[in-house]
């Protein structure tokens, strides 16, 4: 790339772009920008001094005013010294926590807002105002200054840790004359950023305060002024945020493996403060069973001790199937169109317990056999219109099925910038029982007629049918058992593919993902065999009247929450357990600890009852082991 930067090619006045960077320096600027996170959980792996060295290097290049360079960085790994910065920050975020209500303030408190004592180096960037003496050039108007030019370097330090792999987190809850007695640092030099360094375990799409709903990135448009404050369009500027052009979308298989491989495991700390949080409330260890391993899952997920999930959706997928031309159904094709018209109306079933549990649903068009009229509730991703009858030939193609997964993970992201924090998953579409059996058939290797059942409500003739068209289409296929999406491609369905695109992409971005009945779970098995970490994001629903929905859930490890015999689909399961996950987090996040409470704790060897309270009392061991 060096012609790029010689210097017959760059500095003419015939070309102004001669000093733009080659393509590939320029994107790779914007993805760190872009990439960049506030870090908060590190892993232990030690920085190298010579990437260290380059990252001071990279940070003390930063601009400043007057070429002042006011910054110097003390580089602490000392754990001592940490210990005694953790130590001030906790007390200062307690007298934060009070200038919040509830439930904004356990909220706050849930975060992980530092990691000190986690990541392996520390860094305190600070500026030295009389560095070049009293007169600088460009200061006198803005004495402050010297503290932007210090921003500068922190912002180099961050953007070069990010191309480098390195995650930085800015600690800022800390009081500066503390700080400046721990680190020695003289009075008249100010501490403008304390820095954690090192691998980070992950890096999520979004800031996290974004993804838990404490604050909504705002848009472009809305930070944009024209010639005057306040001015947000003028007749001699174009509208600049419609000017943005999106890059070139990578292809199928590598937009599905960038999502795959951003999805990691639970965080451990945050199930290790909720469980410890739930001993701690007046109740028995563990007596409100699986409500409690609901929380601390919830809290592995979102990676947040006391989650809040109010933004709730159900995503509900609709398609055709081309194999209902065998007789599989009770019901014909055209009903996925006219149900798909009931969901926007609002009338149907998971409509209404959705509204019942504060959940919007989302109504997707991925393959309808027909064109649904515009409707502003409807999302038009129809890549087909529905499969080919899979009991002749594959039911997509490769190129299908991709773009049906995809286009899910592209809802997921569009209600992610909405504000999403819980999702369900649901579907729509007639003959795609026989499809999700067909799936669960070929990954699970067990016969057609173990894994299938009536559907919408066929008769004994009909289900036998359902079996042998099944048979055939495994037999005509021959999809590859070791391969999900080959399975998915083969005897899936694109409501279904949708359903897998939606999950992979939930998952990645640490939002937990409610799993319905059996179209869902075949979906989900799909997902889990492709990516086995995604498992960890999923919660079963129900269990469904279908007989395969069983084997699925077997494979996967799940145990749904409710048995109802419901085998409606549409998300409906789903959506009611949301009431549970609301309750389950109401208790981790609303009911008294025994400290909270007055309840005494047992001591060792004898009883701590409060006065009053009789012979046995109600200290908090009593409470706990139910005594």
């Amino acid at each position: 790339m060096n012609e790029h930067l010689s210097p017959d090619s760059i500095g003419s006045a015939a070309d102004p772009t001669a000093f733009a960077f080659p393509a590939q320096w320029r994107d790779g600027v914007y993805e760190a920008i872009r990439r960049r996170r506030d870090v908060r959980r590190f892993r232990p792996d030690p920085v190298s001094p010579e990437l260290l060295a380059r990252v001071l290097d990279a940070a003390h290049h930063a601009p400043s005013v007057g070429f002042m360079q006011p910054w110097n960085f003390i580089v602490i790994a000392d754990r001592g010294t940490r210990q005694q910065i953790h130590e001030l920050f906790r007390r200062e975020r307690l007298a934060a926590a009070q200038f919040f209500d509830e439930p904004r303030r356990s909220q706050y408190l849930s975060f992980k807002l530092e990691g000190i004592l986690d990541a392996p180096v520390n860094i305190c960037v600070t500026c030295d105002p009389t560095r070049t003496g009293p007169a600088v050039i460009g200061r006198n108007a803005i004495p402050e200054t010297d503290v932007y030019s210090t921003c500068c370097a922190v912002q180099n330090l961050w953007l070069a840790a990010r191309a480098e792999g390195l995650g930085v987190g800015w600690v800022s809850i800390l009081k500066q004359p503390q700080l400046r007695s721990i680190l020695g640092i003289p009075p008249h030099v100010m501490p403008v950023a304390y820095l954690c360094l090192g691998y980070p375990e992950d890096l999520p799409d979004e800031p996290e305060l974004e993804r838990a709903g404490w604050l909504p990135r705002r848009e472009l448009q809305d930070t944009i002024y024209y010639e005057t404050w306040g001015q947000r369009s003028h007749s001699d500027w174009p509208a600049l945020h419609r000017l943005l052009t999106s890059p070139t979308p990578p292809s199928g298989p590598e937009r599905i493996l960038d999502v795959v491989r951003r999805i990691g495991p639970l965080d451990e700390a945050a199930m290790g403060a909720a469980r410890a949080r739930l001993d701690r409330l007046t109740k028995p260890q563990g007596s409100l069973g699986r409500l409690e391993e609901l929380a601390i899952k919830l809290a592995g997920i979102t990676g947040t001790p006391r989650p809040m999930l109010g933004r709730k959706a159900v995503v509900v997928m609709a398609a055709d199937h081309g194999v209902t031309a065998e007789g599989v159904s009770a019901y014909p094709q055209e009903v996925t169109a006219q149900m798909v018209l009931n969901f926007l109306r609002g009338g149907a079933a998971i409509n209404v317990l959705a509204r019942r549990a504060g959940a919007r649903v989302v109504v997707v068009d991925v393959g309808v056999a027909v064109d649904l009229p515009p409707h502003e509730a409807l999302i038009n991703r129809k890549v087909t219109h529905g499969t080919r009858n899979m009991a002749q030939g594959p039911a997509m193609s490769e190129e299908e099925m991709l773009a049906a997964v995809v286009a899910g993970m592209e809802v997921v992201e569009a209600e992610a910038e909405r504000g999403l924090d819980l999702v369900a998953t649901g579907d729509m579409g007639i003959g795609n029982t026989t499809a999700s059996s067909a799936i669960v058939a070929a990954i699970t290797g067990r016969r057609p007629i173990d894994v299938t059942g009536r559907g919408t409500g066929i008769n004994d003739a009909g289900l036998s049918r359902k079996v042998a068209v099944i048979e055939l289409a495994l037999q005509v296929n021959r999809p590859r058992r070791d391969d999900p999406l080959d399975v998915l491609a083969k005897v899936g369905g694109l409501e279904i593919a949708g359903l897998v695109g939606v999950i992979l992409a939930a998952a990645a971005r640490r939002i937990p993902v409610l799993i319905d009945g059996f179209i869902s779970g075949a979906a989900a098995l799909v997902a889990t065999e492709l990516c086995p970490p995604v498992r960890e994001y999923l919660i079963a629903g129900h269990s469904s009247v279908e007989i395969g929905h069983r084997i699925m859930l077997e494979r996967m490890e799940l145990v749904p929450y409710l048995n109802l015999n419901l085998r409606l689909g549409e998300g409906t399961g789903a959506a009611m357990l949301m009431h549970l996950v609301d309750d389950a987090l109401a208790i981790l996040g609303e009911m008294a600890t025994f400290g909270e409470a007055g309840v005494a704790e047992q001591t060792a060897g004898g009883s701590d009852a409060p006065a009053g309270a009789g012979e046995e009392g109600t200290s908090a061991e009593a409470i706990r082991t139910g005594g």
